[in-house]
C-alpha cells in the first residue's frame, strides 16, 4: 500500500514535467530554425559554386600553360631532330641531347617517372612531355613502316 501511495503523484510530477517540456519545445517555432538551416545551406552550397568556378578558371589557366610549355619542349626536340647532336672538339654530344638520351633510357627501362625526375634533376612535367614526344615519335615511326 505504501508504494501506491507516493507512486501516484510521483508519475503526476511525472506527467506534468513532460507535459512542460513538450510546450517549452513547441514554444520555439521550428520554421525558423528550419530557415537558418536553409539559409547556411544555400551559403554552403554558393562556395561550393564559387570554388568550382574558380577550380575550373584555374585548370584552364594550368591547361594552357602546359600547352605553352608542350610546344616549346616540342620545338625544342624539333630543332634538335633538325641539327645532328652537336660535337665538341673531343666528339662528345651536348649536355641536353645526353639529358634526353638518359630520360628516354630510364623510361624504356620502366622506371616511374618521380624517380627518372630525381636522377636527371628536371621537373616531373618536363619528364613527362619527353616521355610522350618519345612514344609519339615511335608510334609515328610504326605508322610509316
Amino acid at each position: 500500500m505504501t508504494a501506491v501511495t507516493w507512486m501516484t503523484p510521483a508519475l503526476d510530477v511525472l506527467v506534468l514535467t513532460l507535459l512542460g517540456g513538450l510546450l517549452w519545445r513547441l514554444r520555439r517555432d521550428p520554421a525558423v530554425a528550419w530557415q537558418a538551416h536553409e539559409v547556411r545551406l544555400r551559403e554552403l552550397f554558393e562556395r561550393l559554386r564559387v570554388l568550382a568556378a574558380q577550380s575550373e578558371g584555374v585548370a584552364r589557366d594550368l591547361d594552357g600553360a602546359l600547352g605553352t610549355h608542350e610546344e616549346r619542349l616540342r620545338a625544342l626536340l624539333r630543332d634538335a631532330a633538325a641539327v645532328r647532336p652537336a660535337s665538341d672538339d673531343h666528339g662528345r654530344t651536348s649536355t641536353s641531347d645526353h639529358l634526353v638520351a638518359r630520360v628516354q633510357r630510364f623510361a624504356a627501362n620502366a622506371m616511374p617517372i618521380e624517380e627518372i625526375a630525381r636522377r636527371v634533376d628536371m621537373p616531373t612535367a618536363e619528364v613527362r612531355v619527353l616521355i610522350g614526344l618519345r612514344r609519339e615519335r615511335a608510334s609515328r615511326a610504326r605508322d610509316q613502316a
